[in-house]
C-alpha cells in the first residue's frame, strides 16, 4: 500500500507542470511561442519539402502577432511550363532538347494568429500573414537531336544549357522577389511544461512574375513541429 501511495505521489508530481501551465506561462495565457516546423507542400501536383521557423507574441486575449521565415525546396511544376515553351521553340528551329529545372523559394511572412479557446491542454489556432518569397530558378537542357546554334552536334544527353545561353537561344529567368500571403490553422498540444507539438495546414499564394511561371504559385502544405510556449 505504501508503495502504491508513493507511486501515485510521484505520478502527480510529474504531471503537475504539464497541467499547471494551463493557466500560467505556457498555457492559454502564454506571452508567446517559438516553434520549428517541417513537412510537405504541393503545387500543380508536385510535392516538395517545406520548413519554417516561427515566433509570436501576444498583443490581446487569444491574439498574437507572428513572424516566420522558411523555404520551399523545389516548385519545379510551376517552372516547367516556361521550360516547355523554350523546348517547343527550339524544336520548331530543328533542335531537339529536353528541359528540366529547379525552383526553390525562400520566404518570410508576418501577421496575426488567433488561438481558439478550447481547453487548457489543446490550443487550436488560425492565422493569416503577408510577406515575400525569393524565387531562384535554375534550368538544365540536355541535347537530343538536331544542330546547335553554333553548328555543333553534341552527344545525346549532353548538358547544353550554357551553350544555349551564350548563343542567345535561351535567356534564363532571373531570381526575383514576389509578394506572398499565407493562410492556415492548426493545433498545439502540450507534452511537457512549456513544450508542445504543433501540427497544421498552410496555404500560400506567391504572385510570381509571368516570365518565370505561367501563373501565380499556389501552395498547399501540411506542417509538423515542436515548439516552446512562454
Amino acid at each position: 500500500m505504501r508503495t502504491l501511495v508513493m507511486a501515485a505521489a510521484v505520478t502527480v508530481m510529474a504531471a503537475t507542470p504539464l497541467f499547471a501551465q494551463g493557466h500560467g506561462a505556457g498555457g492559454p495565457d502564454a506571452s508567446g511561442y517559438l516553434t520549428g516546423m517541417g513537412g510537405f507542400s504541393t503545387s500543380l501536383g508536385n510535392t516538395t519539402g517545406n520548413w519554417l521557423a516561427e515566433g509570436g507574441v501576444r498583443i490581446a486575449p487569444h491574439t498574437m502577432v507572428f513572424g516566420n521565415f522558411g523555404r520551399l525546396s523545389n516548385l519545379q511544376a510551376d517552372l516547367q511550363p516556361t521550360l516547355d515553351a523554350t523546348t517547343a521553340a527550339l524544336n520548331d528551329q530543328g533542335l531537339g532538347v529536353t528541359g528540366g529545372g529547379n525552383l526553390p523559394a525562400s520566404y518570410a511572412t508576418g501577421g496575426l494568429r488567433v488561438e481558439v479557446p478550447a481547453s487548457s491542454h489543446v490550443f487550436p489556432y488560425v492565422l493569416g500573414g503577408v510577406g515575400f518569397a525569393h524565387l531562384n530558378p535554375s534550368a538544365q537542357f540536355t541535347y537530343a537531336s538536331g544542330t546547335m546554334p553554333d553548328g555543333s552536334v553534341p552527344a545525346v544527353g549532353t548538358d547544353v544549357t550554357g551553350a544555349l545561353i551564350s548563343s542567345g537561344a535561351y535567356t534564363p529567368p532571373a531570381a526575383s522577389n514576389a509578394f506572398m500571403f499565407t493562410l492556415g490553422g492548426g493545433v498545439q498540444v502540450p507534452v511537457a511544461a512549456h513544450w508542445a507539438i504543433d501540427a497544421g495546414y498552410r496555404y500560400s499564394h506567391i504572385a510570381a512574375d509571368d516570365t518565370l511561371t505561367a501563373s501565380a504559385i499556389n501552395v498547399n502544405g501540411m506542417m509538423f513541429g515542436f515548439g516552446y510556449r512562454f
